[in-house]
């Protein structure tokens, strides 16, 4: 079944959605007028480029997930000195206010995460939210336990070498793990796809950049995520979907101190040929 209808009496016959079709399953037909062939939509992705591209707005999705029409006067218009602004003040943060951020909230940023580019259209990335801060605490705890029977045991293992420093802090009161944030994102998908590592670090770098637009501050929970690849307690701790394993993780929460400048960078690196 073809999973988009083209509105005849709305078509332009301007040819757009032909050239725009990654797949190339969109067909010219009788009087100009495109169409997707019904034995089509199996290989369609619903990426959505048809729709998005049409000049005219013929291209009806048939799978349920059409976008409410945004109208003219409302269309954003960010400026390239804004949006580059914007881009450059994201901090990762690590210190936080005890303030919780509210569900919906959360739900508003991962609404726009949805959209964040994925081979194919995959769409792999699932979300765990700990939401609750004390079960964050929880994870800091597991994780540091990890830590301990990993140093006693003669296992090569490269965080070896930081992990006295990180146990040191965390019996001092600190939480070199989680950074006291009241919530951890974590984004987990099936463990057989071979690109949803590669999706779900581009969702979650989306949900980094999105967050100070709600007053929110992020940070990669990188020793979570590697102390989640093999701890069998934070495994049932987190109790992700048969088959699923955690992609990469990010704490975040309201942050405790403001962004004042932009720090320097290295010029960018480039080649041209």
């Amino acid at each position: 079944m073809a999973t988009i209808f083209i509105d005849p009496d709305t078509c332009s016959k301007c040819g757009t959605c032909l050239q725009i079709c990654p797949m190339g399953l969109i067909l010219k037909g009788e009087e100009r007028i495109p169409f997707m062939p019904d034995e089509a939509g199996a290989f369609c992705s619903k990426c959505g480029n048809c729709e998005s591209f049409c000049p005219e707005g013929a291209i009806y999705p048939e799978y349920g997930t059409r976008y409410p029409e945004i109208a003219e006067e409302v269309k954003p218009g960010i400026t390239p000195g804004a949006l580059g602004i914007y881009m450059r003040q994201r901090r990762s943060v690590r210190n936080y206010l005890s303030k919780m951020a509210d569900r919906e909230t959360i739900e508003e940023i991962l609404d726009i995460v949805r959209y964040s580019p994925s081979g194919m259209n995959n769409q792999p990335v699932h979300w765990l939210i700990i939401h609750d801060p004390e079960k964050v605490r929880r994870l800091t705890r597991i994780t540091i336990d990890w830590m301990r029977s990993l140093m006693n045991s003669d296992v090569q293992h490269p965080l070896k070498p930081v992990i006295p420093s990180l146990i040191a802090a965390y019996e001092s009161g600190k939480d070199p793990i989680c950074r006291g944030a009241p919530h951890v994102a974590v984004a987990h998908a099936a463990a057989a796809n071979p690109i949803a590592f590669t999706d779900s670090i581009i969702a979650l770098t989306w949900f980094e950049l999105a967050a100070p637009a709600f007053g929110l501050g992020a940070c990669w929970a990188g020793f979570l995520k590697i102390a989640a690849s093999s701890c069998q307690e934070l495994k049932e701790e987190l109790g992700l979907p048969e088959g699923h394993e955690v992609q990469y993780a990010m704490m975040f929460g309201y942050p405790k101190y403001k962004v004042c400048s932009i720090p320097g960078r290295e010029p960018a690196r480039i080649t041209w040929k």
